[in-house]
């Protein structure tokens, strides 16, 4: 006889929005202090990127930093939303490439995991 399992879906989706919630505002943070809106910093950053030398260099740096922090928060946070989709379809915790159900282990630790550990461990075997 087997155990059917059942997901706690309500609390998987209240985790994938707290995370959603704390991207979206990491996001906006990174990218106001990309843009030189970085309210602490603002008059500095804009003085500083204007000035020769080190301090244009280093802000240069710095920006391009934000910009890679960034664009992994957003592949981060379409993780997120699309894990949110699945449990509006109904599809929350199956595994994308094998059909099977992802564990309540793995969907713990990592709650917008696609891929069922099986699956995962083939892909980086490749």
């Amino acid at each position: 006889m087997a155990r059917e399992r059942t997901l706690d879906v309500e609390k998987f989706r209240q985790t994938l929005e707290e995370e959603r919630d704390r991207l979206r505002s990491e996001l906006k943070r990174i990218e106001d202090k990309a843009a030189g809106r970085d309210r602490l910093h603002s008059e500095q950053a804009g003085q500083d990127f204007d000035e020769p030398g080190g301090d244009a260099a280093t802000e240069t740096v710095e920006r391009a930093q934000s910009m890679a922090v960034g664009a992994s928060l957003r592949e981060q946070l379409d993780e997120v939303l699309a894990a949110l989709d699945k449990i509006d379809k109904g599809t929350y915790g199956i595994c994308d490439s094998c059909g099977k159900p992802i564990t309540k282990k793995r969907l713990a630790v990592l709650p917008w995991a696609t891929l069922c550990k099986e699956c995962r461990s083939g892909l980086s075997g490749m």
